[in-house]
């Protein structure tokens, strides 16, 4: 069973296309024909590419209406890790979005509230109350970016644990129980990244954040919930988004991340699909070469760890025009090295978050292209040369080592054919002496000459 949808909210220009798996689950994709020669033929197959014309559920409005971009600063710019650390409950957050008004104007400005702050050090997250005089009906759950360098070698070197939400005054034997198979007495248990799970139990109970969070989805019953963040912070909100939607099945939860890391196996994401579907937007930041026949890449922390596996519905953001495209290889794994680094420094960052959304946005819009200004920048010049600086090093090894790998390639080559070559020689040479190899003249034995001279008569 196939369904075909079309829309357009300006993200950019194609079809998607819904497939009913055959089982209940609904697989999205891209599908693109063009005819040749009176046929159709998929432009899959001959390596084109098609941006996404739309997004699911309410992902279009919120692209357009500044509140994706809006979700991305609270959790960057104004996260625990750059302005946000120094703010409190009640302060307010100036951010910048694009807009197309008469008056010629192209930004406008949203002043969101922060009602809560949680946790520290290696997993924050704030409430922020959506900015009422733009009828912004949102509580935006923001969680801050990776702060520390060994939080990745935590990361890397996790286990798996059984989670089950632990919150001290919630049973944990409900907390991870899917409602669909509830009835039948029979639970699921979402294995999840021990360190995912160690952060995440510490701020929902000894930290606060579930209390306050539930208390704020019963005061503003009409709000939207949108979890967000970019990197560490992007597994943290993905993870806690479904904890919270599972609870709270009544509450608007959504999802949007960027350039998250993996923390779950194909159980969790198959319960992420059922609860989260289509309010879960997760962003991988990619760019492709303006060579002919140049390949997409993307940011190569979003295929570690390689023992877990990534969220559905993954959505290329690309960096340099703000186009959205269908995720081609998503279970693909990143093996470190050179490569890895190098494009971990171009695309993972918030900066170039940022600058891509910025530009997602304007094309929602209808509107054209046009520089992030330095003050939406969440790196200092100082972090951004260093950055940049690394980057260019990555680089350089990168191209070193497929030049060492070029000419290495050759002189094999060389000395194979030099080898191949001494090869044939010395068993020609072999052949010609060996006396066993050589034609020998025939020679008749006597009572043979007498045989044949008989055989005359």
């Amino acid at each position: 069973m196939h369904a075909t949808q079309r829309g357009n909210d300006g993200v950019g220009q194609g079809s998607k296309e819904t497939t009913d798996g055959g089982d209940g689950r609904c697989i999205t994709g891209v599908a693109i024909v063009a005819e040749v020669g009176g046929e159709e033929l998929k432009k899959e197959e001959v390596g084109e590419e098609e941006p996404l014309r739309s997004l699911p559920g309410q992902w279009g409005a919120l692209l357009r209406e500044g509140r994706i971009l809006t979700a991305l600063l609270l959790s960057t710019s104004f996260s625990e890790k750059y302005k946000g650390r120094h703010m409190h409950p009640g302060s307010v957050a100036e951010v910048r979005v694009p807009t197309i008004a008469e008056s010629g104007e192209t930004t406008r400005t949203l002043r969101p509230r922060l009602l809560h702050r949680s946790g520290n050090r290696e997993a924050v997250a704030f409430i922020w109350l959506g900015d009422e005089g733009a009828r912004d009906s949102t509580l935006y759950v923001a969680f801050s970016p990776m702060r520390y360098r060994s939080q990745f070698f935590k990361i890397y070197c996790a286990g798996v644990v059984d989670d089950e939400l632990d919150n001290g005054s919630v049973a944990k034997q409900t907390a991870w129980t899917k409602p669909q198979v509830e009835e039948r007495g029979r639970k699921v248990v979402v294995p999840i990244s021990a360190y995912i799970h160690g952060k995440l139990k510490r701020l929902w109970g000894q930290q606060g954040l579930w209390g306050y969070l539930s208390q704020c989805a019963n005061k503003f019953k009409t709000h939207r919930i949108i979890f967000s963040g970019i990197s560490h912070g992007a597994a943290l909100a993905q993870a806690a988004a479904l904890q919270f939607r599972i609870r709270q099945p009544t509450a608007d939860v959504l999802v949007v991340t960027w350039n998250a890391y993996r923390w779950t196996n194909d159980v969790g994401r198959a319960v992420a699909e059922i609860e989260l579907g289509g309010r879960l937007l997760p962003l991988v930041l990619s760019r492709r070469g303006i060579e002919p026949h140049a390949t997409r890449y993307w940011d190569s922390v979003t295929g570690f760890p390689a023992n877990y596996v990534p969220m559905p519905n993954l959505v290329f953001l690309d960096a340099d025009t703000g186009q959205m495209f269908v995720h081609t290889a998503p279970n693909q794994n990143s093996s470190f090295g050179a490569a890895f680094l190098m494009r971990m420094f171009e695309l993972h960052f918030a900066k170039a978050a940022i600058n891509a959304t910025k530009k997602a946005t304007v094309l929602s819009l209808g509107g054209r292209d046009e520089q992030i200004t330095d003050d939406m920048y969440s790196v200092g010049p100082l972090a951004e040369a260093l950055q940049q600086k690394l980057l260019n090093t990555s680089e350089h090894f990168v191209r070193s080592g497929r030049r060492i790998k070029k000419a290495t390639s050759a002189e094999i080559a060389h000395v194979r054919n030099r080898f191949s070559s001494a090869s044939r020689d010395l068993r020609r040479g072999a052949t010609e002496l060996h006396p066993s190899a050589r034609a020998k003249p025939s020679v008749s034995k006597p009572w043979q000459h007498c045989f044949a001279w008989c055989w005359r008569f």
